[in-house]
Parts: structure tokens; sequence; C-alpha cells
């Protein structure tokens, strides 16, 4: 039985003969089951490495407790290694257990609609048995991941307990508001009147919301893009590398999914390149737009792809460009988010709110991603957050202020 059989089994086995009013337990544990699920396709494979590995001299509790770690560490935590923290997460891993979470709330959720009818809202978001289920079905996840984070203890790399509350609490908290976000489109009836209209989101906010989102993921989608030009470009030189580390077949598997897992966080990387913060590798390196300084590299073939050491081209800071572009999409956006007679401080407000969201979201996914693969060198790797996100907001907002300053243009020739 695959994981996904396994995950469908635990979040539709509440539906069977209980036709929506089924004991409060069941969506319980189909939270917990989705949980375990997830949380499988990390242990599973360290288990399986262990008992490959005939000259390991680790019990299987500890190759059991670090799968759990490694689970909880694409879930936004951070291990404890010695006197080493490990607060690297693979983006990519993460909106995989959240994705998993939203489908198996969903999942649940659907359960409950057809007892949902006429019933009274919780809080005038949802339906009394929708909003029941998926805060059931929450306590379950979060009951299952702390159980996970207890395993995990056991093991050499301990989760910390400060950011635990990432894969315990927000986790099975956002896949709950997606599932419900999807829910309420499948089924219009199961929303409230302050989940269709919030009161305490000013409008000007509720618009800029969108173009906000659309700018992130463009300049997300635009760091990938130069990954992969990378890649491609010095693809010999990532190829040299994979091939001295002689990983094997199960090894080089793992270590490629691996590498793919951390794509959008080499992604954020370029985009703080792109946007004149730079990044670094290794502490004491930088790779910014006059030239890359590097030390001693991990031996990870990805970063093969790095350009070499020495001074770059003095046109690189036309790459600036890009972020302004981008920040002119989030214009235009959230122009065509209002009324075309809609006053230019209205206007004004959508798109600096937009600008400001969308800014603050790509250094908020940096900060989650974490910068550090343990102690000594690699205890300071990464984008700076703080720096990125205020190169952005300014680039964004130039981009925006153009396009706001084009658009008046337009209205009074």
């Amino acid at each position: 039985m695959s994981v996904m059989e396994l995950l469908r089994g635990v979040t539709s086995s509440s539906a069977e003969g209980s036709d929506g009013h089924g004991p409060w337990y069941r969506p319980l544990l189909a939270g917990a089951g989705t949980a375990l699920a997830s949380a499988l396709v990390v242990v599973l494979p360290a288990l399986v490495s262990w008992v490959a590995s005939p000259q390991s001299t680790v019990p299987w509790t500890d190759a059991l407790g670090l799968g759990a770690g490694l689970w909880l560490l694409g879930g936004g935590a951070r291990l404890q290694v010695g006197a080493a923290v490990v607060a690297f997460v693979p983006l990519l891993m993460l909106a995989g257990v959240v994705a998993a979470a939203a489908w198996g709330a969903w999942r649940t959720g659907l359960d409950a609609v057809e007892a949902s009818a006429r019933s009274d809202y919780r809080a005038g978001l949802l339906r009394g048995p929708v909003a029941d289920t998926l805060a059931v079905w929450a306590g379950g996840y979060a009951a299952c991941a702390a159980l996970l984070a207890l395993l995990a203890q056991s093991a050499p790399a301990r989760p910390q307990p400060m950011l635990l509350a990432v894969p315990v609490l927000a986790v099975p908290a956002l896949g709950a508001a997606l599932a419900a976000r999807r829910l309420v489109a499948r089924h219009p009836d199961l929303a409230g009147p302050r989940w269709q209209r919030p009161s305490f989101v000013p409008g000007f906010v509720r618009r800029a919301l969108r173009p906000a989102a659309i700018g992130a993921a463009a300049m997300l989608a635009s760091g990938c893009a130069v990954v992969a030009l990378l890649v491609a470009v010095r693809f010999p030189q990532v190829a040299h590398l994979h091939d001295e580390l002689a990983p094997g077949l199960v090894g080089g598997t793992v270590l490629t999914v691996g590498q793919l897992l951390c794509l959008p966080n080499a992604a954020l990387w370029a985009v703080s390149f792109v946007a004149g913060t730079g990044f670094s590798v290794v502490e004491g390196s930088s790779t910014t737009w006059t030239g890359s300084r590097s030390g001693l590299l991990p031996m990870v073939p990805g970063l093969g792809a790095l350009p070499d050491p020495g001074a770059f081209p003095g046109f690189l800071p036309a790459l600036a460009l890009l972020p302004v572009a981008v920040g002119a999409l989030i214009g235009w956006r959230s122009l065509r988010s209002v009324s075309r007679l809609s006053s230019g401080r209205t206007k004004l407000a959508v798109s600096g709110t937009a600008v400001v969201l969308a800014a603050a979201a790509i250094g908020a996914v940096d900060a989650l991603g974490g910068g550090s693969l343990g102690a000594g060198r690699l205890s300071d790797i990464g984008a700076p957050a703080l720096p990125m996100t205020l190169a952005l907001l300014a680039e964004f907002a130039l981009g925006a202020g153009l396009v706001l300053l084009w658009d008046r243009w337009k209205l009074r020739a």
C-alpha cells in the first residue's frame, strides 16, 4: 500500500456509515493519520537506509527518531546536533507537508458538508459541523506531530522546542484554513458573512492580496529560472562533483531528491543576488554584483553551479530591472483590482499595500527557510532576509510607482 493510499484511507474512514454525523473521534483519528502518513514519507526511507547499511552501529530507534526529526525539520522546525543547530528547511518539502495537510483536512471536511445544511455559523465564518470537524482534525494532527517530536528526542539530531510550534500547530492550522477555502469554493453556502466579507480586513488590503501573491510568485519563479539556467550552463561541474562523491544508485537518488527539495531555497539566493544584497554559501564567502568570494565549499553537487571566484562584469547591477519589472506587474494587477476611475489615493493605497505584502512574503519565506547547516563555516549561509526584503521593497515600489504615473498620465491625456 502506497503512502497516498494510506492517506486516502485515514481521511475517508470517517465517512463509512456516518453520513456526516460520525462521532467526534473520527476526524481526530483522520488528523493523526494524515500527520502519520506524511511523516512516513521521510521515516520509511530512514529505516530502509538503516537496514541497507550493515556497518551501521546505531540502533533502529535512532534511525526512527532521525526520520521523525527530519520530517519536523521539513515542517519548519530546527534541529540541535550537539552544540550545532541545523536551521535549514527545504522549502519544497515544507510545501509538500502543508499540501498533504490541506488535502487530508479537505477530505475529512467533506464528510461534514451534508450535516452543515441550515446549521449555525461559528464566529460568523463557517457552518458549525464543518468548522468543528476541521478543528478536531487539526487537534488530531497536532497530537500526532507532538508524539513524533517526542520520538525524535531519542535521536542525535533533536528538534528544538522553541520552533516546534510551526510543524505541530501552524501546519495543521494552515492546512485546515486551506481546506476550508476549498470547501467554500465548492459549497458557497458554507461561508458565513464574516468569511465572505471580513470586517476586520480593510477593503484596500483585500484588493491588494492577489496582486501581492502574483508578484511574490513571479519573483520566486524568476529565481528558479536563474538557478535552472546556472545548472544548465555549469552542468559539467555539477556532474563532476556528483561523480566524486560516488553515492551509488540509492544514495544518488536520495542526494538528487534532497537537492530538488531545496530548489526554492536556491531560488531565494538568486532573488537576493538579483536584488543586490547577494548571498553566502559558507561563512566568510559572498556572491554579489561585484563578484564572488568563496572559501572551501561543502561537497554538494548543486553548488558546482555557482560562478567561479573573481570579479563580475560591471553591467550586473542592471539585473535590478527584474524586480522593478515585477513591481510594475504588481502595480498593474493592483490597478485592475479597482475601478478605472477610482481616486489616486485608493490606487496608491492598494498598490503600496501589495508592494509591502509581496516583499514581506518573500522575506518571511526566506527567514522560515533558515540559514544554518551546523557550526563553524556552515553556521551562516543563504540570503540575508531583512536586507533582501528592504531592497525588494524599494525596487517593487519603483516599478509600481512608474505604472501609477503612467495610469495618471493616461487619464489626463
